[in-house]
């Protein structure tokens, strides 16, 4: 039994690493070539031989994802930057290199908890370089007077706070551990200071949310007594109330608040992008401008930072049909489950992430990275092996 458990622990360290080096260390020291080149296909190989005798089963969402990669092909017969094209196609290329990896490592053995673990760890680090980078002060929510100071893009902070909580979520309904409770305590704490800090609007109110979903909505008991109910309620009303009148005091002091001040009195930048995306779509309406195109039909010259406009504009309407039933489909099987059962708990979190992660995804570009990707295939499998054991339970 020793000899079967110590490789599943060192591939499982080798995970936890893989993952902390691709979005946290391979940045912080420059290698991220490392982990694009090196890491992740070595993974993805390993991940490949436990995943060879299931190699056509259950993998509907990553073929829709395969044939997003295929159709991206296209754009060799009319980019406007190769370039941008070559960059965007490695990109989306680790993407589902990191779908398949996890795939690979959660259909036959369960190594799904070092993913989680992974992406805690991740924020952690993160949270520690941007204290030795001196991004973090005491007076946090408005030690930054510009947003591209930090290491990486502001926002992406944010995008692996929300991933890390939603570990936090899993784990603890999982294993039901004092330690992961204590932790399901403490680190959103965290993360609502570092999007204070990077000055996430979106993520800042996710975080919010998310958490809030977990505690009224997902982490509820299944029959408590009607002392234990009210208790119950009183106890989080309270936390509740103490929080926001903390919330208010810092984001009245926060850079924050200019930020969303000027997005009320002014067109948000991201609006504009969002409205080129559509004339861009509209005026090439079957495949689109191309893989990573977008961005010269832009006056901004960036992405459209919402994935359901940018796939629309740069792949047309085949590519926004392929997205959207990959979003789609375990978004209403987790509906499915959760109607079924709306008192088991994995299927209230599996609801609340799918609905999150759609609503996110118009705010950020998700499906051209390989980080976010990797999560997202992770939740689908663990989704279809928990839905697996509930009917066989």
């Amino acid at each position: 039994m020793k000899k079967k458990k110590q490789p599943k622990i060192l591939l499982g360290i080798f995970i936890i690493f893989v993952i902390i080096f691709l979005n946290a260390l391979g940045p912080y020291f420059q290698l991220q070539q490392i982990a694009t080149l090196g890491l992740l296909p070595l993974l993805a190989v390993i991940a490949f031989f436990y995943d060879a005798k299931h190699s056509h089963s259950n993998k509907k969402e990553f073929f829709i994802f395969l044939m997003i990669f295929l159709l991206s092909f296209t754009t060799i017969y009319y980019y406007k930057g190769f370039d941008e094209f070559k960059i965007t196609l490695s990109l989306l290329f680790g993407a589902i290199i990191s779908a398949y990896i996890v795939i690979g490592l959660t259909s036959k053995i369960n190594f799904s908890s070092f993913f989680h673990i992974g992406y805690i760890l991740t924020i952690i680090i993160l949270f520690v370089i941007m204290i030795l980078n001196g991004n973090i002060s005491v007076n946090f929510a408005s030690a930054i007077d510009f947003r591209d100071r930090f290491m990486l893009n502001a926002n992406a902070y944010s995008y692996y706070c929300i991933f890390a909580n939603f570990s936090l979520f899993y784990l603890y309904l999982k294993y039901r551990s004092k330690p992961v409770f204590l932790m399901l305590l403490i680190l959103p704490i965290l993360f609502l200071i570092i999007a204070f800090t990077t000055q996430s609007r979106a993520g800042l109110f996710l975080i919010v949310v998310i958490n809030l979903g977990f505690w009224l909505f997902v982490n509820k008991p299944k029959e408590p007594s009607k002392i234990a109910k009210l208790v119950r309620k009183l106890f989080i009303t309270s936390v509740i109330v103490l929080l926001t009148f903390q919330f208010i005091k810092i984001y009245e002091g926060s850079r924050i608040k200019n930020r969303v001040v000027q997005t009320a009195n002014r067109q948000d930048s991201r609006e504009v992008l969002i409205e080129e995306g559509i004339e861009v779509f509209k005026q090439n309406p079957i495949l689109g401008v191309g893989l990573g195109q977008f961005p010269f039909y832009s006056k901004y010259r960036l992405f459209t930072h919402n994935s359901y406009i940018e796939i629309l504009a740069e792949q047309g309407i085949i590519g926004g049909v392929l997205l959207f039933s990959l979003f789609l489909i375990p978004t209403f099987k987790s509906i499915k489950n959760y109607r079924s059962d709306k008192n088991n708990p994995l299927y209230k979190f599996y609801f609340l992430f799918f609905i999150t992660f759609l609503i996110y995804n118009n705010f950020y570009v998700f499906y051209k990275f390989p980080f976010s990707m990797m999560y997202f295939f992770l939740i689908i499998s663990l989704q279809k092996r928990d839905t697996i054991s509930e009917k066989i339970g």
